[in-house]
């Protein structure tokens, strides 16, 4: 008996679906760029419940005849291509045509179309990949999709949904990426009726500035260059911009959104001593080259990309960036009236003249142990830790509070020697046994548990701030965290909606150094970021471990031994001392079995 056969239409189109639509968002891009490639100049998006519910798309772009209103929806059906030579030199976001067909076979869909030269529009009703009705109806120029009850037809796909806020982060992150290249379109967002976007046709400056949440367009640096490869045009955000988290970074070849490790390392590599290594850097590029030069039938979502020769796309991106950053970072600003500001001729004296240069006073913020006026002399041993407060603590890289290593109670000393070698490592003497630690992993494992604990007993000591903060997020980290919000405030954040992008920050921890506020909020969220695919069924651990990540000293820290002592303390007073929340060590332990051992 034959065990091969042809798979039906509506399950071909179901597994299909799989790969062209994984959530709302997926359905959401798909039919924004179909409205593009239709030459809409106003495209208006309406989702409810994270669109799991609704997902109406709106364009007056050129419509469709009857034919072509029942024809897109037949699998690998396509306007855009005729012949293979065709995919490379695209000038269209689709081209498959697999789309219209993926998202009709999982969802309820309704399509109103009509062409400007027609009197009447067409209806199409489609479930399940199975045309209802097809029938003429009155409705405007253009073309009109409603998307209802997503993945009806595939229960387990639909449980793979994460919750309404988590979806919409992901809509809002698609539209954003469409919207962006295209600023002489105008965009229209609502979510449960509620305005998200608003966007009127404009200057590409202003696009980017109201999409990424910031008001005021000095905030970018222009980035121009040309070659006969590739020309390289947009802007990049300036230093002092710069994030713990990221979200603010777009690249587009020929206006379609890419995702390109090599090339994101071009642009960053251009920030090097500009911006601090846990910072990223704002960017909004726009590549144009030869479509011939470009793969992009890669995969099915387009967002990957082949380049002919990858190495001089890499070197004229990272020249283009630098310029630009090179323009704004190098010019001085010099105040050509002031004799001592610019004396291009200050060298040259009479030789009955004394010198006018003279020596050059040097003066250095750091302890002179020769210096008998050293801040560091004449502090008793009982306050060690003061030691810390004029010099160490001004650091970038030394903001965590001293009191945070240092317990209330000091248990009987264990450790009875410690001192660091190379960077951020600790030899200790523990019962006998010779330990190396990872300073930073023992702090991070620390303050984990501290969290933890005030999460799971709710007892985080919250310290009002006189002056309230506020903090301008991109559109997916403002969404992100308002799906955090109670969980932060277990922690002892007070934060609150503030309008659009827009969170104010009225308290933080207890511990938190004033002044650091924002930079750890915004730290906080990178980290929940980053992890939210190792933890993503525990939103109160993740936090904790976020937290403890964004607090955690550096391995950079130098400390006092008695410092150390006390770190390595509270290190073995912890549950799990030996290992990070990620599983990874803490420390190695040697015995002295084993060291006598590897010398016989």
């Amino acid at each position: 008996m034959d065990r091969i056969k042809l798979l039906p239409d509506n399950i071909a189109n179901q597994i299909a679906a799989g790969e062209v639509v994984q959530r709302p968002a997926s359905a959401v891009k798909e039919l924004l760029e179909n409205s593009l490639d239709a030459g809409a100049t106003e495209i208006r998006l309406i989702v409810k419940e994270g669109g799991t519910q609704l997902i109406q798309i709106t364009d007056n772009g050129l419509g469709m005849s009857p034919t072509d209103a029942r024809m897109c929806w037949e699998r690998h059906a396509t306007s855009k291509i005729t012949k293979t030579d065709d995919l490379f030199k695209l000038s269209s976001f689709g081209f498959r045509g697999e789309a219209l067909a993926s998202i009709a076979a999982i969802a309820h869909v309704e399509m109103k179309t009509k062409r400007s030269s027609d009197e009447i529009g067409t209806l199409i009703k489609i479930e399940g990949s199975k045309i209802i009705e097809q029938d003429q109806t009155a409705c405007l120029d253009g073309t009109q999709f409603s998307i209802k009850n997503l993945f009806y037809n595939v229960p387990a796909r639909r449980n793979f949904l994460k919750s309404i806020p988590v979806e919409l982060r992901h809509i809002i992150d698609e539209f954003i990426r469409v919207a962006m290249p295209h600023h002489e379109v105008a965009f229209s967002m609502f979510h449960n009726d509620k305005e998200v976007f608003d966007l009127k046709p404009s200057s590409p400056s202003k696009r980017i500035a109201e999409l990424l949440g910031k008001r005021n367009d000095a905030d970018f640096l222009p980035v121009s260059e040309s070659h006969d490869l590739l020309n390289v045009k947009g802007y990049v955000g300036k230093p002092e911009i710069a994030k713990k988290t990221r979200g603010e970074q777009f690249l587009f070849v020929n206006n379609r959104f890419i995702k390109d490790a090599y090339l994101h390392h071009a642009i960053v590599n251009s920030f090097d001593q500009l911006i601090a290594k846990d910072q990223f850097p704002s960017y909004v590029l726009f590549l144009e080259l030869d479509p011939s030069r470009i793969d992009v039938n890669i995969h099915p979502t387009k967002t990957e990309i082949k380049f002919d020769d990858e190495r001089a796309i890499y070197t004229l991106v990272k020249s283009a960036v630098k310029k630009a950053l090179g323009q704004y970072v190098v010019i001085p600003e010099l105040d050509f009236g002031d004799p001592n500001t610019f004396n291009p001729v200050a060298f040259l004296k009479h030789e009955d003249e004394p010198n006018s240069l003279g020596k050059p006073a040097v003066k250095v913020n750091q302890f002179d142990p020769f210096k008998s006026g050293s801040n560091m002399r004449g502090v008793q041993t009982s306050q060690w830790h003061k030691l810390f407060e004029n010099n160490y603590l001004e650091s970038r890289e030394n903001t965590q509070p001293i009191q945070q290593l240092i317990p209330n109670n000091l248990k009987n000393a264990q450790i009875t020697d410690a001192f660091q070698i190379a960077e951020g490592f600790i030899v200790a003497n523990k019962d006998n046994k010779l330990i190396v630690v990872d300073q930073r992993a023992a702090h991070e494992r620390i303050l984990y548990e501290k969290h933890l604990n005030s999460i799971q007993r709710r007892s985080a000591l919250t310290q009002q701030l006189l002056f309230p903060r506020t903090i301008e997020l991109s559109g997916p980290d403002y969404a992100m965290a308002h799906e955090i919000l109670e969980e932060m405030k277990e922690l002892g954040f007070d934060v609150a909606d503030f309008g659009t992008n827009c969170l104010i920050i009225n308290g933080v921890p207890a511990e938190t150094m004033k002044g650091t506020e924002k930079d750890l909020l915004e730290g906080l969220l990178e980290h929940y970021k980053n992890n939210a695919s190792q933890y993503a069924h525990d939103k109160r651990k993740n936090l904790a471990v976020s937290l403890a990540q964004n607090e955690a000293i550096f391995r950079t820290r130098s400390m006092e031994k008695e410092e150390l002592i006390d770190l390595l303390e509270q290190l073995f007073d912890c549950e799990l001392p030996a290992t990070r929340p990620n599983g990874n060590a803490v420390y190695i332990e040697l015995n002295t079995n084993y060291l006598s051992e590897r010398f016989k």
